[in-house]
């Protein structure tokens, strides 16, 4: 048995082994396409889907109705925040606080059409507080070791 596989192998030529394994590697390849097909079928099955996908209100319901996914801050993001001059938490603060001033209105079909005022933009509808905070500022040693530093820069540059 093993003196007659041992000449059917080598009865073949080397194109006959190429052809062998780019077969068997075309399958495995087949195989894996639908395997992912599969999967990724399913991910989908299981979101929630839209009728309608023009229907912006039942998008933005979704949309609302969703949890947002609380932000994790890495130590470099967590010491930019602190160090920042305006922090994300204020920014979000103060979003609606300014509203365009129109000057007419129009409304052709479903379409709202609003000319902005440009002489007087916006409107500001909630009063910012202003905090006080002191800012670090360089050393006067350090400062001048930082404009050392860039001279010897300058020189080394021209």
């Amino acid at each position: 048995m093993f003196a007659n596989i041992s000449a059917f192998l080598k009865s073949i030529t080397f194109i006959d082994y190429i052809f062998f394994f780019s077969v068997i590697f075309l399958i495995i390849l087949v195989v894996s396409l639908i395997y992912f097909i599969k999967i990724n079928e399913e991910i989908i099955d299981s979101t929630e889907k839209v009728e309608d996908a023009d229907n912006l209100k039942e998008i933005i319901n979704n949309i609302k109705a969703t949890d947002p996914k609380p932000m994790t801050f890495t130590p470099y993001e967590k010491e930019q925040e602190d160090k920042a001059i305006i922090s994300y938490d204020e920014l979000l603060s103060n979003t609606g606080s300014y509203e365009l001033n129109y000057v007419n209105e129009e409304v052709k079909d479903d379409l709202t059409i609003k000319k902005v005022d440009l002489n007087n933009i916006a409107n500001q509808n909630m009063q910012i507080e202003v905090t006080n905070k002191e800012v670090p500022l360089l050393s006067l040693k350090r400062e001048e070791e930082f404009l050392k530093a860039l001279k010897e820069l300058q020189k080394s540059l021209n």
